[in-house]
């Protein structure tokens, strides 16, 4: 089983209505205002979920109407992205796929590619992907093919304060045993040179595959 949860941030209908197709039948949270975007691209909604503060009161008449929903109280402890993902971990998916976390809200930008550790800790391969960027969270090895590659370019960073023993191999700039701190940009901008990279870390680390 995949899950797909799309939240209230910038949605591409081209990319969504693509990546709902390749998961097959994903069990869908629509986040907030992420609701109204899975409506007007006519996919079907699981469970809605959020306090909706960013929709309107037509809209919210709407989404009362049509979808199983958690409504959430406006003061909370964490974000409508982070109880809808925490709710999909634990259905124990496959695969996530996170669209509308990225946008012009940078604070929740952050803490959205921050929640990915939630998923990486249970073993379960999340992402967040809009037009120009697939982002995950990883510890351990992880593998970058060519004919699954996102974009051109592929950055390594800490998740932490540093990680320690980073291992990169079939990308243009390798290493072996490196560490790299929070402050450092030694991990941006990788480009893979073969088939297959390999990155390997015992830490926890985000990899971000970018276009232009």
């Amino acid at each position: 089983m995949n899950v797909l949860i799309v939240a209230g941030g910038s949605v591409d209908s081209e990319q969504l209505q693509s990546v709902w197709k390749e998961l097959k039948s994903p069990y869908v949270y629509g986040v907030d205002r992420g609701c109204i975007y899975l409506l007007e691209n006519n996919i079907p909604v699981s469970k809605a979920v959020g306090d909706f503060d960013s929709i309107s009161e037509q809209e919210k008449i709407i989404v009362d109407r049509f979808f199983d929903k958690e409504e959430l109280d406006c003061i909370k402890d964490d974000t409508d992205t982070e109880h809808a993902l925490r709710m999909a971990v634990e259905m124990k998916p496959d695969r996530i796929v996170m669209l509308g976390c990225t946008g012009t809200r940078l604070d929740q930008t952050f803490t959205s590619i921050r929640l990915l550790k939630l998923a990486c800790a249970a073993g379960i391969d999340a992402v967040i992907q809009d037009t120009t960027n697939r982002i995950r969270v990883v510890k351990g090895m992880h593998v970058v093919s060519s004919k699954d590659s996102f974009g051109k370019y592929v950055s390594v960073l800490p998740f932490g304060d540093r990680m320690d023993g980073l291992s990169v191999n079939g990308f243009k700039y390798e290493a072996r045993g490196l560490s790299i701190e929070a402050e450092s940009t030694r991990g941006v901008s990788n480009e893979l040179t073969h088939d297959v990279g390999l990155i390997s870390c015992d830490d926890y680390y985000i990899v971000m595959e970018t276009k232009d």
